[in-house]
């Protein structure tokens, strides 16, 4: 018969089994593919600038990266898909402004905590907003726009977005506010989507991501009058800043961080933050980003969540004010 020592060990010896493997599985990771879930569709700036990431991110880390696109909700259904996931490092996400600060105030019912149900790794890019028209507007300039709106009337002048909560609707929300302006909100599937109706006429303006419009702006097919950021885009050197055009305080811009669920490993997580740092130390990455309408940040976890803390008040303020609110 065992003796109650042996017994014991034997014992002690089964349950480290689990922690034995974590441990494995950590010193070994990655051994096997990633994906990064997008909260948006195919063809947007999240996604074309997700993909530019997950192709060097495979190359640092000699495994497959595979992008998942699951929008829905303004990109509260792909954030909530990462918050699900196993905590082991091989589903990360991209996280935008919405889901990650404005949409704690703007949905009543929200899926997940942006302050507690992720593991931060790093603060990615920064996407100016454009303030656009299409070619027939009378206006070339953002106090034309105004003078024009108000004399058009109360929501007689519509504008397009990628939906309810995105920075397109929120950034213009913020810009009525400013401005006393009554404008139509007219949300569609896609940015891509909605820039195409307003070079049709069928809506009067835009404001939405660069690398979402930048192709019809660069084939003049519609008309930039301002950007969000507090300088001035390098790409469009000629267009002045919303603050430059009599907005004051306007300084508007579209982040985005990389994410995991919470708990994740410490070693996991600091070999993603490590590479996906050392990627924005690369000039050559950076001067693709900006080709492509983005400014890359590529800081670490604490960059990201100081941003999330400033933004949450911020855009709950804009919210209220407005009167928005998604149930």
């Amino acid at each position: 018969m065992p003796s109650r020592r042996s017994v014991l060990a034997a014992l002690g010896g089964a349950l480290s089994l689990p922690a034995l493997s974590r441990a494995s599985a950590q010193s070994d990771f990655p051994n096997r593919p990633l994906r990064i879930v997008v909260p948006f569709p195919p063809g947007g700036s999240q996604d074309v600038l997700a993909r530019v990431i997950g192709e060097r991110l495979s190359a640092a880390l000699g495994q497959p990266v595979v992008i998942e696109n699951r929008p829905g909700a303004a990109g509260n259904v792909g954030v909530d898909v990462v918050a699900r996931a196993e905590s082991d490092g091989y589903t990360i996400g991209v996280a935008t402004i919405g889901p990650m600060s404005a949409h704690t105030a703007l949905y009543a019912r929200l899926p997940f905590n942006p302050r507690t149900d992720f593991t931060y790794l790093a603060d990615l890019f920064e996407i100016p907003n454009i303030f656009v028209v299409n070619l027939a507007s009378p206006v070339s300039n953002v106090q034309e726009f105004i003078a024009w709106a108000k004399q058009r009337g109360s929501a007689k002048v519509s504008y397009g977005t990628p939906g309810i909560g995105t920075t397109a609707h929120l950034g213009t929300e913020l810009f009525s506010r400013k401005t006393g302006l009554e404008l139509l909100h007219v949300p569609y599937r896609t940015g891509a989507v909605a820039v195409q109706d307003l070079i049709a006429g069928r809506i009067d303006m835009m404001f939405d991501n660069l690398p979402t419009i930048i192709g019809q702006i660069e084939g003049k097919q519609i008309r930039p009058l301002a950007v969000s950021t507090g300088r001035r885009w390098p790409g469009l050197p000629e267009v002045p800043t919303m603050i430059e055009s009599g907005i004051a305080d306007f300084d508007v811009t579209s982040w985005s961080g990389m994410i995991a669920p919470r708990s994740l490993p410490e070693p996991v997580a600091a070999r993603l933050t490590a590479e996906l740092v050392k990627m924005g130390e690369d000039p050559t990455f950076v001067a693709k980003l900006q080709q492509m309408g983005a400014s890359s940040t590529m800081k670490g976890p604490e960059v990201l969540r100081a941003r999330v803390e400033k933004e949450i008040p911020r855009w709950a303020e804009v919210i209220k004010a407005a009167g928005l609110r998604v149930d």
